[in-house]
Formats: C-alpha cells, structure tokens, sequence
C-alpha cells in the first residue's frame, strides 16, 4: 500500500525566525562562560530550593501479555539405542503411572520410557492397523482398531496379548454408529472420537455408556457439520473435551457437563491460529495447541490468555515439521512430526524465579 506525505507550505518570515533562533543558540554554546538569562534565573533557584529527596525505586513492570516464566525447552526425539526414530503422524498416548509413551501408526506399537528409550514392541494380526492404544487403570492396555463398517475395543495385557473386547454397551443413537479415529483413556473412562461426524461417545472401561457429546451442536454449527470436523481431540485430568476445528482457526474446551469456551483467532502474528491440528492441557491449566502451518506449538494459560509459541521449521533441534498430535505426560510435551522427523519432546512449565 503506497502511502503519501504532505508537507506544508512555510513562509520567508517563518524561515527567517527558525534560522535566527538556531544562530543565536549555537553563539551562546560557542561563547565560553557565556550562560543564557533563563540558565542562569534556573541556577539561581536551584541554590536556592532545598536538597531533593531521594526517589523511591521505581516498581518492577508487570510482564506484558506472552511474556512471564514459562518456558519451553527441547530434550530429544524418541529413539532406540541405534539413535532416532523416524516416525511420520504417528498416534500417541502416555501412561501416568508408569511413565511411559505408546506410539501407534507406523509399524509394531512401541513403547518408551520416561527418558525417550524404546523398551519394547509388539504387534499382532489382531492389533493391525490400531489407531490407538492406552494404558489402563487396572494395568491392561486398551486398542481402537478398525472393523469392516465400524471399530472394535481389544484388552490386551502389557505385553499386547489380546484377551478380550470391550464391547459398548447401552449406546444411544446416532453413537451407534460412530467411526472413530482417535481414542482417548483418563479417569477410568474411554473416550472415542468421530472427528468427521464430531461427536464424541464416553465409555467406562467395561464398555458402559457414560456420556455422549454433539460438538457440532455445542458450537452452534450442526448445520455445518460437513464442512467443519474435529481435527485435534484430547482429554484433560478433569475430563475436560478439547477439541480444534481448522475452518473456523478455533479450540475449544468443553466440560463434562457440556459447557464450552472457544478461544483463537486468525492470523500469522505470535498467538493466532493458522492451520490448527493437536491439542493437550497440564496439570497447571495451560492449553498447547499444535499449528501445522507454522511448525509450532502455541501455548495459553488457564484463562485462554496466550503466553508463548515454540519450534517453527528448520533443523535446529526444537525445530518441528507440520506437528499434528501432541500430548502432554508430567512436565513433558510430545509431538508427533511429519516427514519423518519423529516425535519431539519438550520440556514445558514454569522456570524458577530470577
């Protein structure tokens, strides 16, 4: 956008005057000793006044919106003691109470411990193209995997050996026939999400109906059901729903009751949603949402305020390509990447006080 500048037009008298009070300002600072009568009427009181009293310090700025004490640090990639997976949109899930990571979608499942080593895999005609696996409270893993017209719900033990299905129960239409695509495990509940018809069914981990949500009609966007969809899903500590929908560049969160908050806006500038994909909460309330368009991951507190955004495209490490599911497992965020470049892990939190 080309902007114009005026100027406006100066008289010679005005010229003049300028020119005349800029020589007479140079004389009297070339002249030695030579002090200006309103200097010397300001020397005069000065002597006169009484000594200043000292000033209090001044008070510490508070911290401007996406700044403060959060911070984001890179540890390393999942690996195996040959170095780095190159996983590619991987499915991930983590296990609180053994601190351990599942990874799904590329070949057997794996599982990792808290310091990003693979310990194990497994892999069986039955669990073939699983979309999902988690940990469960009573120490059995459950798996979404795909049947012909719909799903199935596999309990397997640790060692993912299948011995049993979980079948739902109870289950109102039209959640009968959900097709889900994620799966989601947290307080003793199963959590299946239809991301293309964006409803979401609650099972207890015996296949009980719990609940049921229309996110489509929650948001006040039935009628664009079609158009719109669930691309990143999650579960909170609270059992919270969070969810994104790219069309409208916004997440939400959702409570069980039913009740929804949606929270960003479009734009490239730090903060706003260009492509949103994944989405995670801590146990301290802060939301990270994975943007694929930027190669990074944005961070808000518990008010939805933004507070930083991390990663971006490149080599460096911390660098992330076209991040889509993330999770969040203690203090640590992980990542899946796409293009082979693996699933990231971050440390995320609050720094110590300066």
């Amino acid at each position: 956008m080309d902007v114009a500048i005026r100027g406006f037009g100066r008289s010679p008298e005005l010229d003049m005057i300028s020119g005349l009070l800029t020589l007479s300002a140079a004389l009297a600072l070339a002249t030695p000793g030579a002090r200006t009568p309103d200097a010397a009427a300001s020397d005069a009181a000065a002597s006169e006044a009484p000594p200043p009293e000292t000033a209090a310090p001044a008070a510490p700025r508070r911290p401007r919106r996406g700044e403060g004490p959060f911070e984001a640090e890179y540890l390393h990639s999942l690996s195996t003691n040959f170095g780095k997976l190159p996983f590619s949109e991987v499915a991930l899930s983590y296990d609180p109470i053994h601190r351990e990571v599942y990874v799904t979608g590329d070949g057997p499942i794996r599982v990792f411990n808290d310091s990003g080593m693979e310990i194990f895999t497994f892999e069986s005609p039955e669990l073939a193209g699983a979309m999902g696996i988690a940990a469960m409270a009573d120490g059995d893993l459950v798996a979404l995997v795909r049947r012909q017209g719909g799903y199935a719900l596999l309990r397997c033990t640790f060692r993912g050996e299948v011995i049993g299905e979980i079948v739902p129960r109870d289950v109102p239409e039209p959640y009968r026939d959900l097709v889900p695509g994620v799966m989601r495990y947290a307080n003793r509940r199963i959590y299946l999400c239809d991301g293309n018809a964006m409803r979401i069914l609650v099972l207890d981990d015996t296949g009980g109906y719990v609940a049921s949500y229309d996110a489509a009609e929650k948001i006040e966007s039935a009628d664009k059901r079609a158009d719109l969809g669930i691309r990143g899903f999650g579960v909170d500590e609270e059992g919270n729903l969070l969810f994104t929908v790219q069309p409208l560049f916004r997440a939400f969160v959702m409570t069980p009751a039913g009740e929804v908050r949606g929270f960003g806006t479009r734009g490239s500038a730090p903060g706003k949603f260009n492509v949103v994909g994944g989405i995670a909460r801590d146990a301290a309330g802060n939301y990270y949402v994975a943007d694929l368009l930027k190669s990074a991951i944005l961070v808000f507190d518990a008010e939805l305020r933004w507070l930083k955004e991390f990663g971006y495209r490149g080599r460096k490490p911390g660098s992330l390509a076209v991040p889509e599911e993330i999770v969040i497992g203690g203090d640590k965020l992980f990542v899946s990447n796409r293009g082979r470049r693996g699933v990231s892990v971050f440390h995320v939190g609050v720094s110590p006080t300066q």
